[in-house]
């Protein structure tokens, strides 16, 4: 019997938390999966401040960059309700009227159908609109800066 355990103890766990939902996000974009992917990104932040590599300056600098960047910032709002936040697609393969199923994986991966334009992506949060791929690509990046190199 093979036994699988998910650590979470540490700012890197996290952080590959946060890649998997960027994942989850290439493959299927959704107001879940959104969701799921700014809550761990907002959360990262106190991850780190409460781990002992917190104390190293080039940490806390990231910890400064993250807390002032606009899109940290967003996830912070959509996180403690300060701000709503919707998810537009556009696909014209859906019959007018009918919800696609979220519960299971697209034959193509949104990714894919954002590349090639058959579905149309937005991410609206308030009155401003976001690319979503846009949108977590820069927020991953934010913190791979740091994880790449440690």
């Amino acid at each position: 019997m093979a036994t699988i355990v998910h650590n979470f103890e540490t700012p890197r766990n996290i952080f590959e938390k946060l890649v998997r939902d960027y994942e989850q996000l290439d493959m299927l974009v959704n107001g879940d999966n959104i969701f799921n992917f700014v809550s761990t990104a907002f959360h990262m932040q106190e991850w780190i401040k409460r781990s002992p590599i917190y104390n190293t300056e080039s940490v806390k600098r990231l910890v400064r960059k993250a807390s002032h960047d606009k899109y940290i910032k967003l996830c912070s709002d959509i996180v403690c309700a300060k701000i709503h936040y919707k998810v537009v697609i556009d696909d014209p393969n859906l019959a007018e009227g009918k919800e696609p199923d979220f519960g299971v994986h697209p034959e193509k991966s949104d990714l894919d159908s954002y590349k090639d334009g058959s579905k149309k992506f937005k991410f609206l949060v308030g009155h401003d609109e976001f690319d979503p791929f846009e949108f977590k690509e820069e927020i991953k990046e934010l913190y791979a800066t740091y994880f790449k190199i440690k």
